[in-house]
């Protein structure tokens, strides 16, 4: 069969490779010719993935029999629109929209009453009063983001402020040869540099672009990933996250809780997650979504008909539950034998390394940190990409925090594998 991956960037290698596995062959879309995916495809076709009509073009050449979906932002759109165009199973460009557009995301479910938030949509010609909405409050683009432009407000006079908050200035650092700035003061005056030079590249606000501004949604927040077979949606794994601190409030940790840790709440949200996936009627698609549980009520924050990054789909879901997504869903696709319902339960964590505001001095040996390790746990996988005397900025997006590496450890318990975190955090020398 023939196979199309839109967006071929490293994290589409491993749907390909399973693709080739599988005896198919692979078409990829990407502008960039130096794309991880592109070089791992059969056909490679240099097209920005943001003009439909030209990759729609370009796959009618190949008698494409499917879409292959891999972790995507907005851009899922064209997969929709490609899948319209050539009549292909999978997402339609209209449902597409409903996972990118984060304000009719909001309004289908809020008016089927899957959401109890307040959102309202902001742009030049469309201000908002601050005081029609309760706090805290979250203001980021209107489509896809990837955690750049959005920003956590506690009180109206912050939205007043925004503006001038994005294009604030910072002052020059000074030269380690004035002879007014002492080597620590100059040490210093580099940190604040940098990390002012990060919070203006994750704060690309365009006056152009539509933004919403929605109330916090208060709870526990954790990721669910899932697939619709046909419209009929099988849960594969749920993820409990931890975040860093407002405003940024980025994921640096999942652990693990389903498969097999709590039924009743594994039965609660495969229940609303049903509801959502209805309402927003997707079908024959990966999906992952990220949700908020208070008491007894679940919130879902946004859902994409497409598989997790951040090293989920194609390493965390396989080690965890012994199925892999990328695997069955092309299994599925092209009519095979398929199977999405968990084979086993793993307590996995995956952590990805959050220090901040330090030079890093000093890189561990994981084979010397296991012998420190709590009772049961142990390293499933070591990724580390950080550099001796790498500064580590503040977390503010993904960008500020997947370059640095991750790790993941298996252990009997969330308790045990919490401390292991700590004793690897403690093993890097920063300054």
């Amino acid at each position: 069969m023939n196979v199309a991956v839109i967006g071929a960037d490293a994290e589409s290698v491993h749907a390909i490779e399973q693709a080739h596995k599988l005896g198919h062959r692979v078409i990829a879309v990407d502008q960039d010719p130096k794309a991880p995916g592109a070089m791992a495809a059969d056909v490679h076709y240099r097209i920005d993935i943001s003009h439909e009509s030209e990759v729609i073009d370009a796959l009618k050449k190949e008698d494409i029999d499917f879409v292959m979906t891999t972790p995507i932002g907005r851009h899922l759109t064209t997969i929709g629109a490609v899948n319209d165009a050539l009549h292909l199973p999978g997402i339609s460009r209209a449902k597409a929209v409903m996972c990118t557009d984060k304000y009719e995301f909001h309004k289908k479910l809020s008016a089927a009453g899957l959401r109890s938030n307040r959102c309202f949509l902001v742009n030049s010609f469309r201000p908002v009063d601050p005081y029609r909405i309760q706090y805290p409050a979250i203001f980021k683009p209107r489509f896809g983001s990837h955690g750049r432009s959005v920003h956590y407000l506690t009180n109206p006079d912050e939205i007043f402020k925004l503006q001038d908050d994005i294009w604030g200035t910072h002052e020059d650092t000074g030269g380690p040869d004035n002879e007014k700035v002492s080597a620590a003061e100059f040490s210093r005056n580099v940190k604040r540099a940098m990390e002012e030079h990060q919070r203006k590249a994750s704060l690309e606000d365009d006056p152009s672009d539509d933004y919403i501004l929605e109330e916090a949604l208060i709870g526990d927040e954790y990721a669910v990933d899932g697939f619709m077979e046909g419209y009929n949606y099988e849960i594969m794994l749920v993820r409990r996250k931890r975040l860093t601190p407002p405003p940024a409030r980025q994921a640096v940790e999942y652990i693990v809780i389903m498969p097999s840790d709590d039924r009743a709440l594994e039965a609660r949200i495969r229940d609303y997650m049903s509801s959502v996936c209805e309402t927003l009627g997707l079908k024959d698609c990966m999906l992952h979504a990220d949700i908020v549980i208070n008491g007894r009520d679940i919130n879902v924050i946004e859902v994409s008909a497409s598989p997790a990054g951040r090293h989920v789909y194609d390493e965390l879901i396989p080690m965890a539950c012994g199925v892999d997504p990328a695997e069955q869903y092309i299994r599925y696709m092209s009519g095979a034998s398929h199977y999405f319902q968990p084979l086993n339960s793993r307590k996995l964590m995956l952590r990805y390394f959050d220090m901040e505001h330090c030079f890093l001095h000093g890189i561990p040996d994981p084979e010397k940190i296991v012998s420190l390790m709590p009772a049961g746990v142990a390293f499933r996988k070591w990724k580390c990409k950080m550099k001796l005397l790498d500064y580590l900025g503040s977390i503010n997006d993904e960008s500020s925090i997947l370059w640095r590496g991750y790790y993941i450890i298996e252990g009997p318990d969330e308790r045990a594998l919490r401390k292991a975190a700590d004793i690897v955090r403690d093993s890097f020398e920063l300054k």
